[in-house]
């Protein structure tokens, strides 16, 4: 009986483990396509807030906006998922999210 409990703790080990991992790896989200914003946008100075620099002719919101898939979600992550999942838009993540 011995045998089984200790196989038991260690497979749940492995399994909570393995769950703690997989999460960490994928917790940034899928890669974005490129261009993801300039694929539906196409004036930039359109959207953007009144106290927005001025972007030009529409230097992708990247560019500024950069995020490291190994760190909590930015402002701006959070704000484009609202505006893009919520409200009068509901987009799907492979609009820009490469999966």
């Amino acid at each position: 009986m011995q045998i089984w409990k200790k196989i038991g703790i260690y497979t749940c080990g492995m399994i909570l483990t393995g769950t703690v991992f997989i999460t960490s790896v994928t917790a940034g989200g899928p890669p974005l396509k490129d261009n993801a914003c300039g694929a539906c946008h196409r004036d930039y100075g359109a959207i953007m807030p009144q106290k927005h620099p001025d972007m030009g002719k529409g230097t992708p919101c990247l560019t500024c906006h950069t995020t490291d898939a190994k760190t909590e979600a930015t402002k701006f992550s959070t704000e484009v998922h609202k505006t893009h999942q919520g409200g009068k838009t509901k987009l799907e993540c492979s609009a820009c999210h490469a999966l």
